[in-house]
């Protein structure tokens, strides 16, 4: 393959990137030393789209120019990180890079708009923000155990920040907007994983975000900084600029999404046959299916409730409907317990999508859909006859 001068480029960026050159990390500081924020806008991959946030030092008397990044981890292994996520042991860690390598690489790789904050600091406050972050990127500290909500890149930004400057840049104060809403509209192109993560997420994430706790998403701390003053007086960033890209906030969804596209027709389906099989309960490969799928979702349920380290996945106001068993009692319909099973399955099904307008968990139009969708043939499927009838599922 033949290397052109792009992948040439691209390659040797990656590599300042990757071995931190050229910078001493352990050279002191003067008091010309700036500092700025980083902001790194959303990109494409998954990982990357909530953006990324980036300390920078940079001294031109000692020749340093230093990128510190809270968000460092392991992917060299997809399998093994996302199960590590999934179970909520993910640890994240504390990098250098030398920041001309990582921006020229956030923009000519992937795209992604960078816009940097130099902030209003004096020389003290910026020496004590130097040593809070060479200490913390000693091996025994730089590791973390890394948490969407609470400790990630950008929280951790902020944390050093009020650690030097010796006060509070934001407060406790809530605002009118919960978790859940702050998140979804960074997933607005991403359909399939929107839906799949408001599953995952109890309510805990329906909960109003404070003005502190807004910072987890890399944007939000942009804001946040932007809007700060000094207990001193005077803002806290003196000067913002974007370096690369044009870099907007993801706006909310207008239009219909697929998974509720979806969600309409399973509904239409399971009512159509459920008219049909009022009359005379039959066999339905459709039950399967559906049921089948309520199971699946009713498992990982169960395991971001019970079995994960996650605190924001319990309570989940879906395990109404999902319930991780559905599959099982369509192979013993003959059995006179199963009428009890599907009545009950079926009024608690329509207690979630009833409950809705009350439940302190907002939940996906899609998910109501197929909710009502599984109420309609559990009660189909307890009116079977369990004498003398062939079972649901063929023989």
């Amino acid at each position: 393959m033949q290397l052109t001068h792009s992948r040439l480029r691209l390659f040797i960026l990656t590599a300042l990137i990757t071995t931190g050159c050229p910078f001493n990390a352990n050279a002191q500081i003067s008091d010309s030393a700036q500092v700025s924020i980083l902001t790194i806008y959303p990109g494409e991959a998954i990982y990357s789209l909530w953006g990324h946030s980036a300390l920078r030092i940079e001294d031109p008397v000692t020749q340093t120019d230093i990128a510190y990044n809270y968000g460092t981890f392991d992917f060299r292994n997809p399998l093994s990180f996302i199960l590590r996520f999934a179970y909520g042991k993910l640890d994240y860690q504390l990098s250098l890079n030398y920041s001309p390598a990582l921006l020229e690489h956030s923009w000519l790789s992937l795209g992604r708009g960078v816009v940097e904050q130099r902030l209003n600091m004096t020389a003290e406050e910026t020496r004590a923000l130097y040593e809070y972050l060479s200490i913390n990127a000693l091996p025994e500290n730089r590791v973390y155990r890394y948490d969407f909500l609470y400790d990630n890149c950008s929280t951790r930004i902020l944390d050093a920040l009020e650690s030097a400057l010796q006060t509070e840049i934001a407060d406790s104060t809530p605002t009118d907007q919960a978790f859940r809403d702050m998140i979804r509209p960074y997933l607005r192109t991403h359909a399939g994983l929107d839906l799949a993560i408001n599953l995952a997420m109890g309510i805990p994430v329906d909960q109003d975000a404070t003005e502190r706790q807004r910072s987890f998403l890399p944007i939000e701390l942009q804001n946040l900084l932007e809007n700060a003053e000094k207990s001193t007086g005077g803002p806290l960033v003196a000067q913002t600029d974007t370096l690369f890209g044009n870099p907007t906030s993801p706006q909310p969804r207008q239009t219909m999404s697929l998974p509720t596209i979806i969600g309409w027709m399973i509904f239409l389906t399971a009512f159509i046959l459920s008219v049909r099989d009022l009359p005379r309960p039959r066999n339905r490969i459709f039950d399967t299916i559906l049921l089948g799928i309520v199971t699946v979702l009713g498992l990982q349920i169960t395991f971001f409730w019970g079995i994960s380290l996650h605190e924001i996945t319990r309570p989940n106001l879906h395990i109404l409907w999902a319930w991780p068993l559905h599959i099982i009692p369509l192979f013993f319909a003959q059995k006179s317990w199963t009428t009890i099973y599907w009545y009950t399955a079926m009024g608690t099904a329509i207690l979630f999508a009833v409950g809705t307008p009350w439940w302190a968990q907002s939940l996906p139009p899609a998910t109501l859909l197929v909710a009502l969708a599984a109420a309609l043939r559990c009660f189909i499927l307890a009116r079977v006859p369990r004498t003398g009838f062939e079972p649901v599922l063929p023989a």
